[in-house]
Formats: C-alpha cells, sequence, structure tokens
C-alpha cells in the first residue's frame, strides 16, 4: 500500500515535469525556425568613388541628397527619384514634366558648401558631391557618406577612356542605389556601348581632311568653351569633328579670346548651353567666321538636363553625328532616338512635338 502511494505520488510530479519539458522543447523549435526564416542583417557596402575615396555606406539606402550637376538626373535614369532627399535647383523646364515628383524635393542654397546641420536633420545616408576636398572632409568628418561622382581634373586623355569613364560614373551610382539601380546602370552601359558602336563605325573611317573643325559653345559666354579632356571633346571626336579648343591650357572649361577664334576659324560652331544663336549670328565680332557666313551654327538640344554632362549624352553624339555628316547617317532618326531614349530610361512616353522642342532647346509647350 506505501508502495502504491509512493508511485501514484511521484507520477503527479513527473507529469508536469513532462508536459514543461516538452512545451519548452516546442518553444525552442519554434524560436529556432522564426531565426532560421529571418532575413540576415544586410552588412554596410562599401564603394570606390571617381576621386579614388572608399566609402562606407549603409546597407539599404533611402535617403540621398545629390549635390552634384548630374546627380539628380542619374538618380532619374536609375529610377530612383523616390530616394531624393535634396538636389541642387533645377533649371531643366523639362525635368518636373518627366518627373513630376522632383517638384516636391529640396534644394540646396549652396553645393559648394553644403549645410552640414541640414543633412543630418534630413538623416542623409548618402550625399553624390564633386571631388571638392574640404566639404567632402567636413561632410566625412560629421558622419555622412559622401560619393564623388564628378571630378575637376584627372578627366579620359582618349575617346576609349573616357567611354570607360562614363560607364564606371553610372556604375557608381547603381552601386550606391541598390540591386534595381545597379541592373539599370548596367542596361545605360550596354546602350552607351551600342550608340558609340554605331558611330564610330562609320566616323572611323573619316579621314583628317574629312572631319570639320568645331568651336562648342559652354556658355552662357560665347568665349566660354569646353576644351581639353571635356566630355564634349570625345563626344565631338567619336561624331567625326574635330574641337578646336582641344588643347585650351586648363581641363575641361576655359576662356578663350576673341583672337584664338578667328585663328581657328571653325567650320561648324554648336551652341552647348545657349538657347539661340543670336550670342555669335548678331554678333559682329563673329562675322568673319567660316561657321558663320556658312550658317552652320546651332543650338543643342537640351532636354531633362544639359546633354554635354548627363546620361542623355550619347544622344549628343549622334546628334553631332548626323549635323556634321548627314550623308554617313541618312537612317538616323533623332526624334525616335530621343522618344526611345526617355521611354526606355526614364519611363515617359514623348510625343512626336515634345521630342522636336526637346531637340530645338524649347520649353514644354504648357
Amino acid at each position: 500500500m506505501a508502495c502504491r502511494k509512493r508511485l501514484l505520488s511521484s507520477q503527479k510530479i513527473i507529469g508536469p515535469i513532462v508536459i514543461v519539458m516538452v512545451v519548452a522543447a516546442l518553444l525552442a523549435g519554434c524560436a529556432q525556425s522564426a531565426q532560421s526564416s529571418a532575413k540576415p542583417q544586410a552588412e554596410p557596402t562599401k564603394v570606390t568613388d571617381l576621386a579614388g575615396r572608399t566609402v562606407t555606406l549603409p546597407a539599404d539606402i533611402t535617403r540621398v541628397a545629390a549635390l552634384v550637376g548630374p546627380g539628380y538626373e542619374k538618380m532619374l535614369m536609375l529610377g530612383q527619384v523616390d530616394k531624393l532627399v535634396l538636389t541642387m535647383p533645377i533649371s531643366s523646364k523639362w525635368a518636373p514634366v518627366i518627373a513630376p515628383a522632383l517638384k516636391s524635393v529640396p534644394t540646396t542654397a549652396s553645393f559648394q558648401d553644403p549645410n552640414i546641420e541640414d543633412l543630418l536633420n534630413k538623416k542623409i545616408q548618402a550625399v553624390f558631391f564633386w571631388d571638392y576636398k574640404q566639404p567632402l572632409d567636413k561632410m566625412t568628418a560629421a558622419g555622412i557618406p559622401v560619393i564623388a561622382t564628378q571630378v575637376t581634373s584627372g578627366n579620359p586623355t582618349s575617346a576609349k577612356e573616357f567611354v570607360e569613364f562614363q560607364k564606371r560614373e553610372v556604375q557608381l551610382f547603381g552601386n550606391v542605389l541598390g540591386p534595381e539601380a545597379k541592373k539599370k546602370a548596367d542596361q545605360w552601359c550596354a546602350f552607351l556601348d551600342e550608340k558609340v558602336n554605331y558611330v564610330t563605325s562609320r566616323t572611323g573611317k573619316l579621314k583628317a581632311g574629312e572631319r570639320p573643325s568645331v568651336y562648342y559653345v559652354r556658355g552662357p559666354e560665347a568665349l566660354t568653351v569646353h576644351g581639353r579632356n571635356s566630355y564634349t571633346e570625345w563626344y565631338i571626336e567619336m561624331a567625326g569633328g574635330d574641337l578646336v579648343t582641344k588643347n585650351t591650357p586648363k581641363e575641361i572649361m576655359d576662356t578663350v579670346t576673341m583672337e584664338q577664334v578667328l585663328a581657328w576659324n571653325p567650320e561648324v560652331i554648336f551652341m552647348g548651353r545657349v538657347n539661340n544663336t543670336d550670342l555669335i549670328m548678331k554678333d559682329p565680332k563673329w562675322s568673319k567666321i567660316k561657321a558663320v557666313q556658312d550658317k552652320k551654327v546651332f543650338v543643342n538640344p537640351n532636354g531633362v538636363m544639359s546633354w554635354d554632362y548627363s546620361s542623355e549624352g550619347p544622344l549628343l553624339m549622334e546628334f553631332i553625328a548626323k549635323t556634321l555628316h548627314p550623308e554617313l547617317f541618312e537612317d538616323l532618326n533623332m526624334v525616335q532616338e530621343l522618344k526611345d531614349y526617355y521611354a526606355k530610361f526614364y519611363n515617359y512616353t514623348l510625343t512626336d512635338d515634345q521630342a522636336n522642342r526637346i531637340l530645338k532647346f524649347l520649353p514644354p509647350a504648357n
């Protein structure tokens, strides 16, 4: 009888213990299952910018300041405008038409000396910037990741280097902005290669005497030019022209004299960021220039951003090639090229009228 009481007593104790152990095992299993199904914590990433700096970035970037000229346009091209929290003033009349979200993005008062407190208050996770050392150092010291996507010196010294340089710039944006942006960046790089091959397969056969001499007005003044190692130099070279300012003392942008222009006597003039030809055609000082006498002074197209320093640059190369060598590019329809580009990279359907207005540096009709 005593044994039976002890057995019943032990059963009463063991029962709850077993239940507790089973429940604990089930809870542990659930916890382990939840842990295994949870996404691993993303690690910070590192990129090397165009100034050669290594920058550590948060894993998931959603708040960006584009304080470099082509920055907002690159983000639009890569489908990332929703991440844009701060940008430079946007002068293009077409940009807010193509991407209405740009209207609500605040602009900085000074892109050369960014307000650190403002960047911190806006919780900026990445800044696209020039290679200006002092502001770069200030932002970095404040713990703000800043990536140099434009350089003030050390530009490519050949057309081949330039093409690779352009791809590096776009891929840098893609690497910073995430997988979808990276995929779009790769598409743009393939597009660039395609257009360069298309144009140079024809202009590459030209002899020296068959390449018209070209003067390119950077603006706003007629004597302010794009020169040595500028993007424009390489677009014009690939398009079958010879840029007369290709040996300027200063890289990229410089100011020349009227005496130099008279000595060069260019055959063709392109107005880079000026929306009419009056600056030259109505100035008596230019009347002896061959391009003026032959009425070969052309206004450049201007869309979401100036074509000579934006992702629309391959279209500029085609435009110049068509202008300089119409006999080589009879099949090139710039209206269609423009419409295809905007559909593919801006997800926007241009009408023929809109495309023609952009090609003539005209604002939207409305």
